[in-house]
């Protein structure tokens, strides 16, 4: 089943939800709601919070399938204010909300069949767009607004453990296994970020290549739960690195440094 009303009408909140935050009113005025009504922008922000956590967790049954969901949810919101384009911003509404729709009907069919692999592939699918979300916000706000680089670390910390640990308890259904292979590539995510802070890039790039190496350790850990894991695997995801690596900083733009 891919159809259900109540993960189409949350879709459709989520979409107007998405579309008012790129108006013209809001973006003119968002500044000045995050200086002079800090408060005010912060429970705004809290309460849709867990108005989607409350979302996510009725149609997943279960509160231990929702870190992928609201995080999605709270990265698409930042990114938001990232993109300037009209056209753009339309475009990134209607990939968000089809992708809301797609994790949540995933979500609900799981509870049904735990073992639904169309639904888990569908989440993985899921797992490596939220991280992408996450880490071009995470590093645009370092970025933009001086925050300190350890905010930056444990952030990429906390939720790629959280995120990664959800779809890896779905494939190999012990939860200390899951856990600390989520808390093992959160940690090398940390590092790799630590690195990529130094480079000269933008947020997107950066945030490219930190997906592209998130990707390749994910889906090494992933074989190893499966049992599909072989030398011929490891040596294809260490190529797959190099040359998307390569393609992507040779395409790039170089930021001189002050």
């Amino acid at each position: 089943m891919f159809f259900h009303a109540r993960i189409f009408l949350s879709s459709l909140v989520f979409f107007g939800i998405l579309e008012f935050i790129s108006t013209d009113f809001i973006s003119s005025n968002l500044a000045f709601l995050s200086d002079r009504v800090f408060f005010l922008s912060f429970l705004i922000f809290l309460i849709l919070t867990i108005y989607f956590y409350q979302v996510s967790k009725k149609i997943a049954g279960n509160f231990r399938m929702t870190p992928l969901p609201v995080f999605f949810v709270i990265s698409s919101f930042g990114l938001l204010y990232f993109i300037q384009a009209h056209w753009q911003q339309n475009f990134f509404i209607l990939l968000c909300t089809g992708v809301y729709y797609l994790i949540h009907i995933s979500l609900f069919r799981m509870r049904s069949c735990k073992s639904d692999q169309t639904a888990i592939g569908i989440l993985s699918g899921g797992n490596v767009a939220t991280i992408f979300l996450i880490y071009a916000v995470a590093y645009g706000i370092y970025l933009n607004f001086a925050i300190s680089l350890w905010f930056l670390m444990a952030t990429i910390m906390l939720i790629t453990t959280l995120i990664s640990f959800q779809y890896f308890f779905l494939v190999c259904k012990k939860k200390m296994l899951a856990l600390s292979y989520g808390f093992i590539l959160g940690f090398i995510m940390t590092e790799i970020f630590w690195v990529l802070s130094f480079w000269p890039f933008g947020y997107l790039t950066t945030s490219v290549t930190g997906l592209i190496f998130y990707f390749v350790f994910w889906d090494i850990i992933q074989c190893y739960f499966l049992e599909k894991l072989s030398k011929r695997r490891i040596v294809a995801n260490m190529v797959f690195l190099s040359i998307v690596i390569a393609m992507v900083l040779s395409s790039t733009r170089w930021f001189p440094s002050v």
